[in-house]
């Protein structure tokens, strides 16, 4: 008598970070300034021609992971079009997921849908997801140090001493019932639940399997511009968050070079976006509440 032996489907599962991406309007500005200030190192850069895309760029790592960088190729390609509307900013969030069809089958059981796919990314609407872009990743990419890419040397020395990436930011329109919404979409967990803490400090968090998906209140523009120094008019991917040793050193370090600041504190110090090409960067030395790595 023979038995058959049926392998279980596979499971959504969001296994890391894979990356944050910014949308810049000069790749070399930001990329050198990024060198400069945390070690920014560039993993590739080559073009995207296609009229739905049209930009310069690619990975580049920070820490322990990659933020993608992006400038305008061609001035009716969505990378242009974004940058006009909103300027150079923070403007998604890619996580790598375990098997990409078990990924759109959990998608719609939570009822999101996919607003595009080209092999194995997908990219699913802000509108089921509080407003955050989501990029959705299932195979090994070739320029991922995780899969084996050799790691550049730094280009310049940086004025940080920047271990990892801490966290990735979003404003967004109710921090409580968002992180409970996108805890859902992801199929991981909360990390923590602030409500009361002030409106430039995050106030829930997310588990993005190896780091958190930071949620901050959406300021009026002119919060905005005084906590951040962009003005955010909607829901959306807004900060990178780059962990230090400490703080009190970066703090002098920057004071020391001349670094403009937007404001700082004694847990988080934000750099001004006019000085980084665009990058919102806030610089902690203590991983957020509930962060897988902590």
């Amino acid at each position: 008598m023979t038995s058959l032996q049926h392998s279980s489907p596979a499971a959504h599962e969001v296994r890391w970070l894979f990356h944050t991406t910014a949308m810049v309007r000069d790749y070399a500005v930001t990329l050198e300034a990024l060198q400069r200030l945390v070690g920014c190192r560039p993993l590739e850069d080559h073009v995207l021609d296609d009229p739905a895309v049209g930009r310069r760029g690619g990975m580049t790592w920070i820490g322990d992971n990659s933020l993608e960088l992006g400038e305008p190729t061609l001035a009716t390609g969505a990378v242009a079009r974004t940058i006009e509307r909103f300027g150079s900013h923070m403007s998604s969030v890619a996580v790598q997921v375990a098997d990409i069809e078990a990924t759109i089958a959990h998608l719609g059981a939570v009822g999101v849908r996919v607003a595009s796919r080209v092999e194995d990314f997908l990219f699913t609407d802000p509108r089921h997801t509080a407003g955050v872009v989501i990029e959705w990743y299932g195979q090994e990419a070739p320029n991922d140090p995780r899969f084996g890419t050799v790691m550049p040397p730094y280009a310049v020395p940086p004025l940080l001493d920047v271990t990892h990436m801490a966290f990735a930011g979003a404003v967004v329109a109710d921090p409580v019932a968002d992180a409970h919404r996108l805890a859902e979409v992801f199929g991981t967990a909360i990390t923590f639940l602030d409500e009361s803490a002030p409106l430039g400090s995050p106030r829930a968090g997310v588990s993005l399997g190896d780091n958190t998906l930071a949620l901050f209140g959406l300021p009026e523009p002119a919060e905005s511009e005084a906590l951040w120094g962009h003005v955010y008019g909607r829901p959306q991917t807004s900060s990178q968050g780059v962990l230090v040793p400490s703080l009190p050193e970066a703090l002098a370090a920057l004071r020391d070079a001349g670094v403009p600041l937007v404001r700082h504190d004694d847990t988080q110090i934000v750099i001004d976006p006019a000085h980084t090409g665009g990058v919102v960067l806030v610089v902690v030395d203590q991983f957020l509440l509930g962060d897988p790595r902590g």
